[in-house]
């Protein structure tokens, strides 16, 4: 077992009154449930540059939202398509974001692959959202959730293809 040292905080009532209810599993004291927060820092900034380890942490931040949309979901019989993809993409991004590192000379290459791997994110979420405004009854909340942004998309979508096409000639 790792040597132990003996610290001495003072630390603002309303900060004892939350970690003493803080809920950590084998943690009962709050010399126990410090203890069990600095383990758990660690062992987050010892992931920050692992892409993998990054996602599971952000989809375990979004977990209680997942898990309150799921009853939501069931006790109303709806589904979301649109909040599904945002919960399932957006930690898949910040993941990215979050771990990774452009230094020294690497920052360019790293740059660029970090860029490509956004990209791709960014637009597979994109589509999923976009497969939504395809059909007569989108797997939304509110059927015309969509309809403010589709005119925008479309004018956009129109003047790519036209610069591809005028470039292309």
């Amino acid at each position: 077992m790792a040597q132990m040292q003996t610290i001495s905080i003072r630390i603002p009532d309303e900060d004892f009154q939350w970690l003493s209810s803080l809920q950590e599993p084998d943690a009962k004291t709050p010399s126990e449930k410090l203890r069990a927060l600095l383990a758990r820092v660690r062992k987050q900034d010892a992931g920050m540059t692992s892409p993998e380890w990054c996602a599971a942490w952000m989809r375990a931040l979004a977990q209680p939202f997942v898990e309150a949309l799921s009853t939501y979901e069931c006790k109303h019989k709806v589904h979301s398509d649109l909040v599904g993809a945002v919960a399932e993409w957006v930690p898949r991004l910040m993941a990215t974001l979050v771990s990774t590192r452009l230094a020294g000379d690497a920052g360019r290459d790293r740059a660029l692959e970090v860029e490509a791997v956004l990209a791709q994110q960014c637009f597979r979420m994109f589509a999923t959202l976009l497969r939504a405004g395809v059909t007569t009854r989108p797997a939304t909340y509110d059927e015309e959730v969509l309809d403010h942004y589709l005119p925008d998309i479309l004018e956009i979508a129109e003047l790519i293809a036209a610069r591809k096409e005028k470039g292309a000639l």
